[in-house]
C-alpha cells in the first residue's frame, strides 16, 4: 500500500474503482470477493486478505473492518488458493485421485460460493443495506459459483479461482453498467 501511495499508483487505482462505482457496498464485492479471489487463485497463503485489506483502507474502511470483511470474503476462494495446493496435497495426503477430489469439493464449495457474497455485505451494511444492493450481489455469487463449479468439474483444480474470479468481476463490472 504505502509503495503504491508514494509512486502515485494507488491514486490511479482508486480512481479507477471509484469510477466503477461510488457505493462502498458494490467496492467491497469488487475488490475484497472479487478481486481478493483472484489473488487467492493466483498466490494464496494470506495474500489476498493482505492486499485487499490496504486497497479498502486506502478507499477509506477502517483497518479491523478492511482485515475482517477481507477474512470474511476470502472464505469463498480458499479451497482452490495457490493454484490448487490444497487439493493437491489432500490428493497427495489421502492418495485420492486429484480429479475426483476436485470435483467433489467443486459440487459443495459453490453453495458456499453463493452465500458469501451476501454475508459478506450484511457484515459491512446490515440486513437493509444488503437489501438495496441485493441484485449485485446476486449477480456476484451466481457469477463466481457456476465457473468455480464448471472449472472444478470439468476442467481442473488449479484455474478455478483465477476463472471464477475473473469472470465474476466481469459479470459484476458489466451489471454495474446498466443497474444502478
Amino acid at each position: 500500500y504505502q509503495l503504491t501511495s508514494e509512486t502515485g499508483l494507488f491514486r490511479t487505482m482508486q480512481d479507477s474503482l471509484t469510477g466503477i462505482t461510488q457505493d462502498a457496498r458494490l467496492q467491497l464485492l469488487l475488490i475484497a470477493f472479487c478481486f481478493g479471489a483472484f489473488f487467492e487463485g493466483a498466490a494464496g497463503f494470506g495474500t489476498p486478505v493482505a492486499v485487499t485489506s490496504a486497497m479498502l483502507i486506502g478507499l477509506g474502511f477502517g483497518p479491523l473492518a478492511a482485515s475482517g470483511l477481507s477474512l470474511i470474503a476470502n472464505t469463498a476462494p480458499v479451497a482452490y488458493g495457490a493454484l490448487g495446493i490444497p487439493i493437491i496435497v489432500l490428493s497427495a495426503v489421502t492418495g485420492l485421485n486429484l480429479l475426483d477430489l476436485s470435483a467433489m469439493v467443486g459440487r459443495q464449495l459453490p453453495f458456499f460460493s453463493l452465500l458469501v457474497p451476501f454475508w459478506l455485505i450484511w457484515a459491512f451494511a446490515g440486513f437493509r443495506g444488503m437489501l438495496g444492493v441485493w441484485p449485485a450481489v446476486l449477480v456476484c455469487g451466481v457469477s463466481f459459483a457456476v465457473p468455480q463449479f464448471l472449472i472444478s468439474n470439468f476442467i481442473n483444480p488449479w484455474i478455478v479461482d483465477i476463472g471464477a474470479s475473473l469472470v465474476s468481476m466481469a459479470c459484476l463490472i458489466g451489471f454495474l453498467k446498466f443497474w444502478q
